[in-house]
């Protein structure tokens, strides 16, 4: 329902009488008798109209949407926000991340997508909530049910659409009402997140006439680990970290233990998947006091201030510990180096630059067997598993052993369009294979990281290039300089808290509007020639100066 951004009139203050009787529809609608909705003493209202409905949105007194509904009907919607101070409001269905994905990208949950067992009210017409089987607790999304699938004990070779998306956290909501929620960290424990059971499809088992499910509805059943595996590899790592790591230099802060040894000392798996958060400790204090307690370290201070001031070798568990190969210290589904790992200057962020295969099928007929498969791969495990195929089909040319010959696999990879292929050479130098092979087969994505590189910024990776932040100086109705900047919210600024902080910092007044190029883009204008104290400002906010894209329109231009 808001795809792209409604349009939305004034907010109008409900009657006293008139909000009690929403709440009651609500609750007479659901089968409720008590709703939490916070900050509901006062409930505005407006009219919105979007692509291809109309409707009404009701906001607390925040202004943060708390329901909505269509204009021909009287189903009220409640919004994530609300449904997270309710879980039990509303029967849920479960689906995966690679589904969410989707979802996220304006798509309906098909029936191949969810996860059984179903609710058994999850009947057609019923309003229900869409959650990450990792983490029920937390309501990612609001739909109807389309088809009945509360008798449903398998999804296997079923299609069709079983929720109708109506409103979901990365749709265009909050974003209207200036509103940006972070998803709630709540405690999950081991029973809501282990993966439900799922039926063994053996290929003999398997109908001929079954359609087959793709592999985007499959991928995450490969690649998800539960809490259990979470907890054993972040413990191996700690074994590693006490029993063979010498570069841990103590008394050590908690971040800087945890990022510099434990996530570094962790096997070639990806920390999008294993980090302490999604382990069932969730905070790095209560997983540091846990191993303390068990005789494994010391620890000095209190709550969240923590250092580790010294490590116990002489536990049983340790004396027949075995090493094993660790990864790279960073996200294996990013970069293996420090290549398109840049660390943001003082705030402990880092920059990852990461690929996805267009075609899963054929671009992963490269990688070796043994290889693990995954949404995302860095640079350097693309260009790992290239040369690794190269060697295994022994494709140096023996005359020219910096020159290698591409078989029809590489040569369709390189040679993507029928234009090329026609007078494409079969040899070509092996440096010059990695750039049209990524340009060809995978699309690019980034994440941004903060917490000394432990909690990413964004819920899902961004497609293309980072932006930089523009900042342009230049004259205006041929008298009046002014200095603009835009493309700075990617890094969680605020157009309200940067127009402020302008104020002071260049000591002029300051506009918010829209830059020319993007209508959703935010720009921030302030009165006078202030580029380098804008960058220096970014500087102190996190933001390196290999970001910033500084032009001066007004310098004068020297004399020859």
């Amino acid at each position: 329902m808001f795809k792209k951004e409604p349009r939305v009139k004034a907010l109008s203050n409900l009657k006293n009488s008139d909000r009690k009787k929403l709440l009651k529809n609500l609750q007479s609608q659901l089968h409720i008798e008590n709703i939490t909705i916070p900050n509901d003493s006062e409930i505005k209202q407006t009219n919105f109209t979007s692509q291809h409905s109309m409707g009404t949105i009701y906001t607390n007194e925040q202004n943060i949407p708390i329901l909505f509904k269509s204009k021909n009907h009287d189903t009220l919607y409640p919004t994530v926000f609300t449904c997270w101070s309710n879980p039990e409001m509303l029967p849920l269905i479960r689906t995966h991340d690679l589904v969410i994905e989707h979802l996220y990208n304006g798509a309906n949950l098909m029936i191949a997508g969810t996860l059984p067992p179903f609710d058994s009210r999850l009947k057609p017409g019923t309003v229900c909530d869409i959650v990450n089987y990792t983490n029920p607790k937390v309501v990612i999304g609001v739909g109807v049910i389309d088809m009945d699938v509360s008798g449903m004990d398998s999804v296997v070779g079923k299609k069709g659409v079983a929720v109708e998306v109506m409103h979901h956290m990365e749709d265009s909501l909050f974003p209207t009402f200036k509103v940006k929620l972070d998803m709630p960290v709540i405690e999950t424990s081991k029973e809501d997140a282990t993966q439900p059971e799922e039926p063994i499809i053996e290929k003999e088992d398997t109908p001929e006439n079954a359609p087959s499910q793709s592999i985007d509805d499959l991928a995450t059943v490969l690649d998800k680990l539960s809490v259990e595996d979470v907890d054993h590899f972040i413990t191996r790592s700690l074994y590693y970290t006490i029993v063979i790591d010498d570069k841990v230099e103590l008394p050590m802060n908690a971040s800087n233990f945890i990022s510099n040894h434990i996530m570094h000392n962790l096997p070639d798996v990806d920390h999008n998947e294993v980090n302490i958060k999604k382990s069932s400790w969730k905070k790095t204090a209560k997983f540091l006091k846990h191993f303390e307690k068990l005789g494994f370290l010391k620890l000095k201070g209190k709550d969240d201030n923590l250092v580790v001031i010294s490590l116990n070798k002489d536990k049983d568990e340790l004396k027949h510990f075995s090493s094993y190969k660790i990864g790279s210290g960073s996200n294996t589904s990013t970069n293996k180096n420090n290549d398109t790992k840049d660390k943001l200057d003082k705030n402990g962020m880092f920059l990852n630059t990461m690929y996805k295969p267009m075609n899963l099928g054929k671009t992963l007929m490269i990688y070796r067997d043994d290889s693990p498969l995954q949404r995302f791969y860095s640079s350097t495990d693309i260009r790992d598993c290239i040369q690794d195929y190269i060697k295994d089909k022994n494709l140096v040319d023996n005359k020219n052993k910096k020159m290698i010959l591409l078989d029809d696999l590489l040569f369709n990879m390189v040679n993507i369009k029928k234009s090329q292929a026609a007078v494409a050479p079969r040899t070509v130098p092996r440096s010059s294979i990695l750039e049209p092979v990524l340009k060809n087969n995978f699309g690019e994505f980034f994440q941004l990281y903060k917490d000394n590189g432990e909690t990413p910024i964004f819920k899902e990776p961004l497609k293309g290039a980072m932006p930089h932040v523009k900042i342009v100086t230049e004259m205006k109705i041929g008298r009046k300089i002014i200095t603009r900047v835009s493309n700075f919210e990617i890094f969680q600024i605020t157009p309200e808290g940067l127009a402020a902080d302008l104020r002071k910092i260049c000591s002029g007044s300051t506009t918010i509007g829209e830059t020319v190029a993007s209508k959703k883009t935010a720009e921030v204008q302030v009165q006078g020639p202030h580029g380098n104290l804008i960058i220096e400002h970014l500087n102190k906010l996190g933001v390196p100066s290999k970001w910033i894209d500084f032009e001066n329109k007004v310098k004068s231009k020297k004399k020859r």
